[in-house]
């Protein structure tokens, strides 16, 4: 079987593993680019006007390829984040605004197993880095995260899992255990990945086009950063939950236009200097704006 041959019958494989997808949260995506801006935002518990803002950007792209007797796929994909942080009116800083660039890059590996048509294996594995690049690479710029979750089919409409994540959505790497919740039933839709993320949607228009509701997402990263400013500054790293209204349409049968907006708050920042000591900030939660665009696989009629 040639090459292409074998990543279109992966590509049309993969809209029997929506469903798994979607048990765990999420729509499967093979590739997008995505936006997120922060305004600026108040410190707390300090005594001058200082202030915290955020533009993000990032891309990827997923490869499929069926391994065995078609019950299991492996996923390829790879991934470009850049964080644009500003920070103003800090006394400490030589100038009003001070900007900081963060990049993560990743490749990370997926395997989904069907074991019968109950039960579902997925195992994630996605080794970053995550730097300013302003320094000569080193191990601090490594982080490794991942997770493996284990789906069961009850009916129709519901979907629940069990499963443990390594992530930096907190901050700093942490492994906290997860429930996966996925139900559909007409026009209404609920996913999670408890306590990552949840959403509630519900579909208009005859086609079902248009997907609006609610969501909770919890976002975080960890750099290792170099800044002449501040010689004894090791690492970076921050986090936030998310919550708002989300919606999405589907341009075509493989393109989708995303969007959300809300508050985001339970924002906290962490500076870790060279003897890892551990300097904590937080700041006031304010409105954000995340944008995106996405290939999907097409719907199953």
């Amino acid at each position: 079987m040639n090459f292409k041959k074998t990543h279109l019958i992966a590509f049309i494989f993969l809209c029997g593993f929506l469903s798994f997808k979607s048990s765990l949260g999420q729509d499967y995506q093979l590739a997008g680019f995505k936006y997120a801006h922060y305004p600026k935002s108040q410190m707390k518990d300090v005594s001058g006007n200082q202030e915290t803002s955020f533009n993000e950007y990032g891309f990827f792209i997923n490869v499929p390829t069926i391994l065995k007797k078609d019950n299991t796929i492996m996923v390829n994909g790879l991934g470009y984040g850049q964080v644009q942080a500003s920070m103003y009116n800090y006394p400490t800083i030589n100038t009003d605004v001070l900007r900081k660039k963060l990049e993560v890059v990743y490749y990370q590996f997926s395997l989904i197993h069907k074991w019968n048509d109950k039960w579902m294996l997925a195992i994630s594995l996605k080794p970053t880095l995550s730097s300013d690049f302003e320094d000569k690479l080193s191990v601090d710029d490594f982080v490794f995260q991942g997770g493996a979750f284990i789906t069961r089919k009850f009916n129709d409409k519901l979907k629940i899992g069990a499963g443990v994540v390594n992530s930096t959505r907190w901050g700093s790497p942490i492994v906290v255990p997860t429930i996966n919740i996925h139900y559909k039933h007409n026009r209404h839709t609920i996913n999670a990945i408890l306590p990552i993320s949840a959403k509630y949607t519900y579909s208009f228009l005859p086609s079902k086009k248009l997907n609006l509701g609610l969501g909770y997402g919890r976002n975080g990263a960890d750099f290792n950063v170099y800044d002449s400013n501040f010689p004894e500054l090791d690492k970076i790293n921050y986090s936030r939950a998310n919550v708002g209204m989300i919606g999405n349409y589907q341009l075509t049968k493989i393109l989708r236009f995303e969007i959300s907006g809300g508050i985001s708050t339970g924002r906290t920042y962490r500076l870790v200097d060279q003897n890892q000591n551990l300097h904590n900030f937080d700041s006031k939660a304010a409105p954000y704006l995340n944008l995106g665009i996405v290939l999907v696989p097409p719907k199953k009629d």
